[in-house]
């Protein structure tokens, strides 16, 4: 069965949402990175005295992607796109 392109973006937002319940157990503020900072800019630097979680979960969330028959970067060019001003923003987006 062909995966339609909406259902390759309902499964990576399916991906994304676990990872960023991640960041959320994870992350601490985001306060300093910039209102104006992608939603991946944003999460990264939420992440920043974590030292190893950024890769960890990168790895991670490339490897469901790759299972998923989806290219790893795909949810990474979403992600980037969006500039909601902060983690909680970002999340609520992913709803």
């Amino acid at each position: 069965m062909a995966r339609t392109r909406t259902g390759h973006r309902a499964r990576a937002l399916v991906i994304l949402g676990l990872t960023a319940t991640a960041l959320t157990a994870f992350g601490g503020t985001a306060d300093a990175a910039s209102p104006q900072a992608s939603c991946t800019g944003l999460a990264v630097s939420s992440l920043a005295g974590e030292p190893g979680v950024v890769a960890q979960l990168t790895r991670e969330l490339h490897q469901a992607l790759k299972d998923a028959g989806m290219p790893p970067g795909s949810i990474d060019a979403i992600f980037s796109q969006l500039h909601e001003g902060s983690v909680d923003a970002c999340l609520a987006a992913l709803e």
